[in-house]
């Protein structure tokens, strides 16, 4: 049996985007509207999202033995961590496709609860923290608004 041809990304896509072209490329359809997957979809994406945080821990570990060892980096050393940063990135997104959900407007919510801690207090290692009266991500609202509408155009 002849392979085909890979399709060809389609330029301007969001990140949600490329990730529903993959998957409608590999015959794994996605939901057009919020479900609770089956507990096999469930069990898979757990397993996806462990081996790719595994491999992006395992990275992370190789780069920071280098720079407790005082060797010299460049830039490009980052390489193989932000490559497995950007597979865990991508099984994320497919995770949550496979809720049915759209996953830019879960980020931009969250976002916009992140943006509203500029200005707090800090812990000692940096991490921001929850400034007084911060409200956290509605991602509950999020959801609610893609069941009674459709997620794809």
């Amino acid at each position: 049996m002849a392979q085909s041809n890979p399709p060809m990304p389609q330029p301007g896509l969001t990140n949600a985007q490329k990730i529903v072209e993959f998957h409608d490329a590999v015959g794994s359809p996605v939901p057009e509207k919020p479900i609770v997957p089956p507990l096999a979809i469930l069990q898979l994406r757990q397993k996806l999202l462990q081996e790719e945080f595994a491999e992006a821990s395992e990275a992370l570990g190789e780069l920071t033995a280098v720079l407790q060892a005082d060797q010299l980096l460049q830039p490009a050393d980052v390489t193989d961590w932000v490559h497995e940063l950007a597979d865990l990135l991508y099984v994320t997104y497919g995770a949550i496709l496979a809720c049915g959900v759209d996953p830019d407007p879960v980020f931009a919510e969250v976002h916009r609860a992140n943006l509203s801690k500029a200005g707090g207090p800090r812990r000692a290692d940096g991490k921001i923290l929850k400034p007084p009266g911060w409200q956290p991500a509605d991602v509950r609202g999020v959801i609610e608004k893609q069941v009674n509408g459709s997620n794809r155009d």
